[in-house]
């Protein structure tokens, strides 16, 4: 977590440096005549103002306050001087406002121009990875990707939905483009060039499909992940698109749906290629004839595997060790096909 606020401020500090030269780089031709406006009259003063004598840093100074209507020197009586006193002003005040002051509002303000700072955050990242389509599914998967310390640039479009999860995410940290992520142009600002995988969560397939191809085009060793409701697109995507994995929903529904209606134990289904394995958790009481097994002798017996084994006190052992007897009160999940779960009875 604080490595995260590392990056965090360190993306923040990057975004702002970076922002700083762009809004530089559009108020340039103001900034210049500002400058030069201040630096020409100080130069001015300097050479003929007679009232007293006057260094270069009184000069500059004093050229500065005129613009502010507030002068520090006495009024000259040299007609070559005075025009310095008015023309300073008048135009400095012209340059200040138009220029300077909508160059403060912007660079520190960023509700102004919010959209615009999101893409300069993005643009500090690498190594990240982009979802786009911030619905329901993708606002899931980014913050699950965030507690496992994944860095995200989001993509998305607005629509009424989308409006609170962008918000959320925001406030997150989480850089949200909102814009059509089948533009080469909105990608390229996500910093695809630099990612290391894109997840493409909207609802449509055709949509999907464009958004990885396009990809595909932008950053050849991208890795692509993609929801598809389609079966058959979802395997040719894998197949002739190269992509590396697109998980249809009916392909991750069904089977949960199947295994949650065959027994209160099975918690979860999925498939790897097109074998189909259930996720049990299974409480041992006093009774169980599992009890003063081994995991390793469970695991052996049935040819399963014990993913999680959590004590009666709620300790939990990730992937325990074979060695460790089973105990009453015990709750085991375990991972295996349907009929090694079903074969074991408890």
């Amino acid at each position: 977590m604080r490595g995260n606020r590392r990056r965090k401020r360190s993306h923040i500090l990057a975004a702002y440096l970076r922002d700083t030269w762009l809004l530089v780089r559009q108020f340039r031709i103001s900034l210049i005549a500002f400058a030069a406006l201040i630096f020409l009259g100080a130069i001015w003063l300097r050479l003929f103002y007679r009232e007293k004598p006057i260094d270069f840093g009184e000069a500059l100074y004093a050229t500065l306050m005129l613009v502010f209507l507030n002068p520090t020197l006495d009024f000259p009586q040299s007609s070559v001087v005075r025009p310095v006193f008015f023309i300073v002003p008048i135009v400095g005040v012209g340059i200040f406002t138009e220029a300077v002051i909508r160059f403060g509002i912007l660079l520190f303000a960023k509700s102004y121009r919010e959209e615009e700072w999101q893409r300069v955050m993005a643009s500090t990242y690498r190594n990240h990875t982009i979802v786009v389509g911030v619905g329901r599914v993708g606002y899931r998967v980014v913050k699950e990707l965030l507690q496992v310390g994944e860095e995200i640039v989001a993509v998305t479009l607005m629509d009424e939905e989308a409006g609170h999860l962008i918000r959320g995410l925001r406030d997150l940290g989480v850089p949200v483009i909102v814009d059509d992520a089948r533009r080469p142009e909105t990608l390229k600002d996500a910093k695809i060039e630099h990612a290391r995988c894109l997840l493409i969560c909207t609802g449509n397939d055709l949509t999907n499909l464009e958004i990885a191809l396009t990809a595909r085009e932008l950053n050849p060793n991208l890795r692509i992940v993609m929801r598809l409701f389609s079966d058959e697109l979802a395997e040719r995507a894998q197949k002739f698109l190269g992509v590396q994995v697109a998980l249809s929903t009916s392909a991750i529904a069904a089977p949960a749906m199947v295994a949650a209606a065959l027994s209160k134990s099975l918690v979860h289904a999925f498939y790897v290629g097109e074998h189909l394995f259930h996720v049990a958790e299974i409480n041992l009481d006093e009774n169980s004839p599992l009890l003063g097994l081994t995991v390793g002798e469970l695991e052996e017996k049935f040819s399963i595997s014990v993913v999680l084994l959590r004590r009666l006190d709620g300790s939990l052992l990730h992937h325990p060790s074979a060695d460790i007897p089973l105990q009453a009160g015990d709750t085991l999940v375990i991972v295996g096909t349907p009929e090694q779960i079903a074969s074991l009875q408890v």
